[in-house]
């Protein structure tokens, strides 16, 4: 994944923060809407991305993959398949299977969602909305994208924290260090900040001490 530090900050090893603007967009595979692709492996088997999707018509089906949305412009997205339902919503999110060809339904006009896609025999991915401090341990790919807010971050090694405002992101790779983050809301009703993890599929056992993930 290529991403470019902000030349005015001072990054540890293995961050990196980069502006959403800066990512080129990319056309559907079936017309229906665009996406910048965030982070991805190299390998294929996962992506996060944030898509515009501007009419309703069918998501293209991807063997063998999970996906999640939270939904972080407009009123939201249904998805049907059958007698199966997903309601893609506003500050919620959403996992279904990515190997569907789902038909999507604009609730009230284009949407702009954060999505992420994991090959499930090899990752799963969380999306996360920041309310609260947290604490993020290493081992997982992980990226911070404020979105009606700013998020402070700073690793656990080091006392001072840097802002990261809305349009920019901050991506750590799964050896990088411990993130502590804090985010802030502003006056725009909506979640301050989100976070995107990616790791193994095999069982993983954390502390859940309510400031931990």
């Amino acid at each position: 994944m290529a991403s470019v530090p902000f030349p005015d900050v001072s990054l540890p090893p293995r961050l990196a923060i980069q502006t959403v603007a800066s990512i080129a967009s990319q056309a559907w595979r079936n017309g229906g809407g665009t996406t910048r692709p965030l982070a991805e492996a190299a390998t294929g088997d996962w992506r996060i991305s944030l898509a515009d999707v501007e009419r309703d018509g069918p998501y293209s089906p991807f063997p063998g993959m999970d996906r999640q949305s939270l939904v972080v412009e407009g009123a939201g997205v249904e998805l049907r398949n059958g007698t199966d339902t997903v309601l893609l919503e506003p500050g919620r999110p959403a996992g279904y299977n990515g190997e569907i060809e789902w038909q999507a339904t604009l609730r009230d006009g284009p949407v702009v969602a954060l999505n992420t896609m994991v090959k499930r025999d090899r990752f799963r991915a969380r999306i996360v909305p920041l309310r609260d401090d947290m604490l993020v341990a290493t081992g997982r790919f992980a990226l911070v994208l404020p979105l009606h807010g700013r998020c402070a971050w700073r690793t656990t090694d080091r006392t001072a924290a840097t802002l990261l405002a809305s349009g920019a992101m901050l991506t750590r790779e799964a050896d990088g260090p411990d993130l502590s983050l804090t985010p802030f809301s502003s006056s725009v009703p909506g979640v301050a900040a989100v976070l995107v993890l990616i790791e193994p599929a095999a069982p993983h056992f954390s502390e859940n001490q309510g400031t931990r993930i």
